[in-house]
Parts: C-alpha cells; sequence; structure tokens
C-alpha cells in the first residue's frame, strides 16, 4: 500500500478565476496575468464580433482588463461568476465604443481618422474576403442586443442565464433574442445561395 502512495504524483490544483481575483485585488500581477491569459482571446473575439475592427477590439479588451484591475476588490464572489461580470464589462465597453463612434461620425471627426488610417492592415484586408466576410457583415447589421447576445453565446461561450445576467435582462429574453438573431443570418445566408 505504501509503494501505491509514492507511484501517484500529485497533480497540482489549478487556481479558479474566482481565487485568481482575489489575489489580483491584493495586488498580485501574476494572478491577473494568469486572468488575462486565460480570457483574452475571448473578450477580444466578442469585442470584435462587436466592432467589427481589429484595432477598436484590441482597445476594447485593454480597457475590459483595465477595468478588472481596477475593480477586482469590488467584485464579490457568489454574485456572479467571474466570467459573466467579465462580459458585462466587455458588454459595456462594446457599447460606449459604438456610441463614441457615432459621436465621432456625427461630428464628422470619423472621416479625419479615415484618412490618416493606414490601408495596409494585412488583417483588415484578409477578413474582407469570402464567406467569412459576408458572415462578419451580417453579425454586424444584426440590431445591438442581438449581436451581443449572439456573441457572448458562441464566442464566449456563456449559457442563457449568463447571458441573461451579463445583459441584464431575463434568461427568456435571451432565447428570444438568439431565436431572431440566428433566424436572420439562416435567412440571409439562404437568400445568398439562392442568388448564386
Amino acid at each position: 500500500m505504501g509503494d501505491r502512495k509514492r507511484d501517484q504524483v500529485a497533480v497540482p490544483r489549478e487556481d479558479t478565476d474566482d481565487e485568481l481575483l482575489r489575489a489580483a485585488a491584493g495586488g498580485s500581477e501574476r494572478a491577473f496575468g494568469l486572468l488575462v491569459s486565460r480570457h483574452l482571446d475571448r473578450v477580444r473575439r466578442v469585442a470584435q464580433g462587436y466592432v467589427a475592427n481589429a484595432a477598436d477590439a484590441d482597445d476594447i479588451a485593454q480597457d475590459v482588463f483595465l477595468a478588472v484591475w481596477r475593480n477586482a476588490a469590488r467584485w464579490e464572489a457568489g454574485e456572479a461568476r467571474f466570467s459573466t461580470w467579465l462580459f458585462r464589462v466587455t458588454a459595456n465597453r462594446c457599447i460606449d465604443h459604438m456610441r463614441r463612434r457615432r459621436l465621432k461620425s456625427w461630428v464628422g471627426l470619423d472621416k479625419v481618422e479615415a484618412v490618416m488610417a493606414n490601408d495596409d492592415d494585412p488583417e483588415r484586408t484578409l477578413s474582407g474576403r469570402g464567406e467569412l466576410a459576408l458572415a462578419a457583415a451580417a453579425v454586424k447589421a444584426l440590431p445591438d442586443r442581438q449581436r451581443m447576445a449572439l456573441l457572448l453565446s458562441v464566442v464566449a461561450g456563456l449559457a442563457n442565464p449568463e447571458i441573461a445576467q451579463t445583459m441584464q435582462i431575463s434568461t427568456g429574453a435571451v432565447e428570444q433574442l438568439l431565436v431572431r438573431a440566428r433566424r436572420t443570418l439562416r435567412d440571409q445566408a439562404t437568400g445568398r445561395e439562392r442568388a448564386e
């Protein structure tokens, strides 16, 4: 029996998001770095799906994690899962970004930025091609709440109750948003197939 215990290798336990956030609240940059590495890709993908621009998505992701760092001590375990809170912050930053963009457009600043922008961005060039570009355009054309619900479901991998908590709506409302979004995307894809 003693030999069996020696032969078993202890598997290190991975810290939960809650534990890492508590450590980050205490000033642990390592814990915060682990949270960022776990969630950055999904936050960036949700943001890019919402704003359809890689540079803006990076800015939003940076803002999101800055908010996490600044507010880590105020987050309370048990109220919501860390990922739900994180994507609520992400959704808010996406909405704020679009509001600022609309204001710039209304004032005319977007034309100035377009002239100054570098058109040789290979990522933007590649994403503008083929089926991916059509799908991205279709998602971007969805109403804001449908688009956010779909991105939180597909990209962030949140369940409907978590999406409801993140968007501060009922689970039934989330289900309706997702049904409408998917129906719209399916109808558009069917329309494209018929046109071809």
